[in-house]
């Protein structure tokens, strides 16, 4: 299972387009985990503190970061740079 991370806060105007983004990503690959991180909250300041997060929308496809809304095309790169280094390489699904 490859996780996606989207680090956003609730005045952010770019963030429901780095979610949207994210979303479609998990919905065409059944192998990615979407999880949402809210830096409105304490526990996602602290997850956003631990993962050395400066601003939003912060996307992780893996291991790769993303600041700021990240291309489509580079989304999917990275997931197939995830899927290769976790061994998990199955087909995308468009």
């Amino acid at each position: 299972m490859i996780e996606v991370r989207v680090f956003t806060h609730p005045v952010c105007t770019t963030c429901p387009t780095a979610i949207r983004l994210a979303q479609r990503l998990a919905d065409e690959n059944p192998d990615v985990r979407l999880r949402i991180v809210s830096l409105g909250s304490a526990r996602g300041r602290e997850e956003a503190k631990a993962a050395q997060v400066l601003s939003v929308p912060t996307v992780f496809v893996g291991s790769t970061r993303f600041v700021g809304v990240p291309p489509w095309d580079a989304m999917v790169k990275a997931l197939a740079q995830a899927r290769s280094r976790a061994g998990t390489d199955i087909g995308q699904r468009t």
